[in-house]
C-alpha cells in the first residue's frame, strides 16, 4: 500500500525550508490554490512544471496529481526546450516559476494565498499505484526528449522504500543539489521527504560556500548531490561543511579519489545510488570499489552477452519484464553485482576489444585529471571507428600527455585519437552528458 503525501507529517511540521518557510497545512493550502487555478478538462493530459523554487515544484506536482493530470518535467528550464514539450497535442498549459513564461505564474499564485487562512490539516490520499502521474522527460543522448512515463507506483512507493532503507525521519532534513525535474532529484528531494514526514530546502545550489550556508541555515542532514558538485566540495577547508548523516551521490560514477577527499575533508561516507529513468532505482553501494547492493523489491537476471535485466515494482509497469538495460554485469553473491559497462561500449578498434567504460577509469586515474569522457566516433576508411576523449584539468596537459598517461595500460591503437582539456564536461543538472554536446567540444568552433 501507497502512502498518502503528508502522512507522516504533523499539521506544523515543516515542508520546506528557507527565506520563507513552509508547513504542511500551508502546504495543502497552497496546493489546493494551485488545483482551483488548473483549466478545466485537464484530466489525463499534461501539464508542463517548471520551477525553481522547489516548494512551488511541490505544491504544483501534488496539485495536478488532485485533478487527475500528469505532470511533464523537461530535461531543462530553457525556453525552447520548455516550448518544444508544450506545443505537443496532448499538453494543457505550463505551471512555472519563471518570469516572462506564459502559463500559470506559481510564484505569483502561492505568494497571494499567504492571505487567505489555512483549512483544517489532512494529509493527501494514498494514489492508486497504477495512476499516471509523471511523464519525465529525458534527452538522452542525441537532444530530442524522450517520454518517460511514471506510475504512483513507481516513484511513490520508490520514495517510500528509499525512506524504509535508509531510515530517513522527520530529524533527517533533506538538502539537493539536482533539480526537481531530473528523477533523481525529484525522487530524493521531493518526495522522499513528503513521504518520510521530513523537510526540504527550497534553493537549489551546486556547490561551495552558499551549499554551506544552506546546510547550516536549515540543520540539513541528508545531503542529495553527483559527483561534478561532490568534487567542487573539494576546495572548501576541513570543518566548512556539516556533518550529513547521509550523502547520496548519482547520475555519474563517483571517483574514489572524490570519495577518499570527502571522507578525510568532512567525515562523509557518500552512498553511490544506481538505475535510471526507465528502471528506477536498481542498487547502490557505500564505497566506490563495493559491488552494487540491490534495492529492496528487485530482482535481476543476466543475459548471455551479460546484460543486466531488471524486475521491480519501480519499472514501467507496461514494459517488457524482466527490463533489459544497455549495461552489462557479474554477480557478487546473492545480492550484488558489479558493473563491466556497457553493452553498446565496448568496440573493436583494429582487431583490438576497449571498453569506453575502462578508458574513462583510466582517464580519472591520470594525476590532475578531474573529470573525463570518452565517445566512439565512425570515422570511415581503414580505422573505421576512434576513440576521442574530453578531460578537466587543472594542470597543464596536453593531447599528447594524456595518450601518453595512458600507454602503459593501453594497447597504442585504441588510445584516444583526439583529446580535448576543458574546464568542465557539459554535464545537465543531474550529472550526465549528452553525445551531442561531447562532439560539438570537436567542433572549430570550439577551440
Amino acid at each position: 500500500m501507497l502512502p498518502g503525501l503528508l502522512s507522516r507529517h504533523t499539521a506544523d511540521a515543516l515542508v520546506a525550508t528557507g527565506v520563507v518557510s513552509r508547513t504542511a497545512r500551508e502546504l495543502v493550502r497552497d496546493v489546493e490554490a494551485i488545483a482551483r487555478a488548473l483549466p478545466a478538462g485537464i484530466e489525463g493530459r499534461e501539464v508542463v512544471l517548471v520551477a525553481e523554487d522547489r516548494y512551488a515544484f511541490a505544491a504544483a506536482l501534488v496539485a495536478c496529481t488532485l485533478r487527475g493530470a500528469v505532470a511533464a518535467l523537461p530535461p531543462s528550464a530553457q525556453p525552447e526546450m520548455v516550448r518544444e514539450i508544450r506545443h505537443r497535442e496532448n499538453v494543457a498549459t505550463v505551471l512555472h516559476d519563471r518570469r516572462g513564461m506564459l502559463g500559470i505564474d506559481l510564484g505569483v499564485l502561492i505568494a497571494s494565498t499567504e492571505r487567505e487562512p489555512c483549512p483544517l490539516f489532512a494529509p493527501f490520499a494514498p494514489l492508486d499505484p497504477s495512476r499516471a502521474i509523471v511523464d519525465v522527460y529525458t534527452s538522452g543522448t542525441t537532444g530530442t526528449p524522450m517520454r518517460c512515463p511514471k506510475t504512483a507506483g513507481q516513484l511513490v512507493g520508490e520514495a517510500d522504500t528509499l525512506r524504509a532503507m535508509f531510515g530517513v525521519g522527520p530529524a533527517t532534513p533533506i538538502l539537493a543539489t539536482v533539480p526537481p525535474h531530473h528523477v533523481y532529484g525529484l525522487l530524493f528531494g521531493v518526495l522522499l521527504p513528503l513521504v518520510s514526514g521530513t523537510s526540504f530546502t527550497r534553493e537549489t545550489v551546486l556547490h561551495g560556500e552558499p551549499l554551506a550556508a544552506l546546510a547550516r541555515r536549515d540543520g540539513a542532514r541528508m545531503l542529495v548531490s553527483v559527483p561534478a558538485h561532490l568534487r567542487a566540495l573539494r576546495s572548501l577547508d576541513p570543518g566548512a561543511m556539516p556533518p550529513f548523516d547521509r550523502v547520496f551521490s548519482s547520475g555519474a560514477p563517483l571517483p574514489d579519489e572524490t570519495y577518499q577527499d570527502l571522507e578525510a575533508r568532512f567525515g562523509w561516507h557518500v552512498t553511490s545510488a544506481y538505475g535510471s529513468s526507465e528502471t528506477g532505482g536498481i542498487g547502490y553501494r557505500s564505497h566506490p570499489n563495493d559491488p552494487w547492493t540491490l534495492f529492496t523489491g528487485v530482482t535481476i537476471a543476466i543475459g548471455p552477452d551479460e546484460r543486466l535485466f531488471v524486475d521491480s515494482p519501480f519499472v514501467d509497469p507496461s514494459a517488457p519484464k524482466p527490463f533489459g538495460t544497455s549495461d552489462r554485469v557479474e554477480r557478487v553473491g546473492e545480492n550484488g553485482f558489479r558493473l563491466l559497462g556497457r553493452v553498446d561500449g565496448v568496440l573493436k578498434i583494429g582487431g583490438t576489444r576497449v571498453s569506453i567504460a575502462e578508458l574513462e577509469h583510466r582517464l580519472l586515474g591520470v594525476p590532475g585529471i578531474d573529470d573525463a569522457a570518452v565517445l566512439a566516433v565512425e570515422v570511415g576508411g581503414a580505422r573505421g571507428t576512434e576513440v576521442w576523449a574530453v578531460v578537466v584539468s587543472k594542470v597543464h596537459r596536453d593531447a599528447r600527455s594524456v595518450r601518453q598517461a595512458l600507454v602503459p595500460f593501453l594497447e597504442p591503437v585504441v588510445l584516444p585519437r583526439r583529446v580535448r582539456v576543458v574546464d568542465a564536461l557539459p554535464r545537465d543538472g543531474s550529472g550526465k552528458l549528452r553525445r551531442a554536446d561531447l562532439r560539438a567540444l570537436f567542433e572549430p568552433s570550439s577551440t
